[in-house]
């Protein structure tokens, strides 16, 4: 991934070609894995200050995860001291270390650990072969393996995710108090079979469909897909979609990534684990973050953008804030950057495909305030 690093008067600018898959590019049941094909990460290098403290260091490490041996990258700043560390957690699809991310924290004096993805560059394993939720425990390996290390605070080790990262980083969190920190970026507050319901409605609406086709193919969608997680309405679901075929949206739904008018799978066959969509259908589809958020007991940033076209922002925002408004123990903090997409990338004006350098301000400052000066 090509990537530009300007320094200007406004702060570092970061362009990253938009790298979303086209429509009807990514076919099948492994559609509901769209969240994060726009990476915040890429190859890109920073310059550091010559310092008579040792220099900035770059270590391959490896730990493992259950069985399954994990590689990356430990990114330390230049002082000798005992750090604060982030683990960096993955969008969906094969991804790599995030070895921009990992550096841009370095520079805020935070340790960063990025891995790749199981199945991925020099990871063992294969992500594709569990639910998504597990992929959480592979963050909290990378975290035991940081407290190990003599030159990391083992009180000071949280997560960072994109996407699909921003569901898994609140998991690790309520699954361990190892976590310190969670900084969730276009986290959905929403269920994945919601978030692609959306999605793919936006999708609809980019392609010119009007406001009530748009609500017609959804609610269509809404009811098949619930239809494969439950095994309920075989004869139902039948129906709707031959009578959906005298629709004059049919083509465009027909064409996007879901397959939805392919060959609808009887109870039995959906009965079966083996069947291709038993992971996503049975296991992911219906995953509720909420009360992931409420057993969330440190402090939390959650980050979107408004001009985000993968997940549904507002409700993403209203369930943080409501989550919050529960129990004042929660120590939440929300952001919603005007003209950000889901990458937190600029939408407009001269700076358009860049990086927003809010966006990197507000993680900024929030660490200053919660996790670099804690003891």
């Amino acid at each position: 991934m090509n990537m530009e690093l300007t320094n200007q008067k406004r702060g570092l600018r970061l362009r990253i070609p938009r790298i979303l898959p086209a429509a009807g590019k990514l076919r099948g049941w492994r559609a509901g894995l769209v969240l994060a094909f726009v990476p915040m990460a890429a190859c890109g290098e920073h310059q550091v200050a010559h310092s008579e403290s040792p220099g900035p260091s770059e270590e391959a490490v490896q730990f493992a995860s259950r069985e399954i041996t994990l590689s990356g990258t430990l990114v330390l700043p230049a002082r000798s001291e005992r750090h604060p560390a982030v683990v960096l957690l993955h969008g969906s699809g094969p991804q790599g270390r995030d070895l921009f991310m990992a550096r841009w924290f370095r520079d805020q004096g935070v340790a960063a650990l990025a891995y790749d993805k199981r199945g991925v560059g020099e990871s063992g394993g294969n992500f594709r072969a569990v639910p998504f939720m597990d992929l959480s425990n592979d963050g909290l390996a990378a975290i035991e393996y940081l407290k190990t290390r003599t030159d990391i605070d083992a009180k000071r080790i949280g997560v960072w995710g994109l996407s699909q990262g921003g569901w898994l980083g609140p998991l690790a969190a309520s699954r361990s108090t190892d976590v310190a920190f969670v900084i969730a970026v276009s986290g959905p507050g929403v269920s994945p079979g919601e978030q692609m319901i959306v999605y793919y409605a936006n999708e609809l609406r980019a392609a010119g469909l009007t406001e009530s086709d748009v609500r017609e193919a959804s609610a269509l969608r809404r009811n098949i897909w619930n239809y494969l997680s439950s095994g309920a309405g075989y004869k139902e679901a039948k129906t709707e979609l031959q009578q959906a075929r005298a629709k004059r949206w049919y083509k465009q739904v027909k064409g996007q990534q879901d397959d939805l008018f392919g060959t609808l799978l009887t109870p039995a066959e959906l009965s079966k684990p083996d069947h291709p969509g038993f992971r996503w259908y049975q296991q992911e589809m219906n995953y509720d973050p909420v009360p992931t958020l409420r057993a969330v007991r440190v402090p939390a940033l959650f980050l979107f953008g408004d001009r985000d076209q993968l997940i549904p922002v507002a409700e993403s925002v209203a369930a943080v804030q409501r989550v919050q408004a529960e129990d004042g123990r929660h120590e939440f903090t929300v952001r919603e950057f005007p003209n950000d997409d889901h990458g937190m990338r600029l939408t407009t004006g001269e700076a358009s495909g860049e990086i927003d350098p809010e966006y990197l301000k507000t993680i900024k400052e929030w660490l200053g305030t919660h996790i670099r000066n804690t003891p």
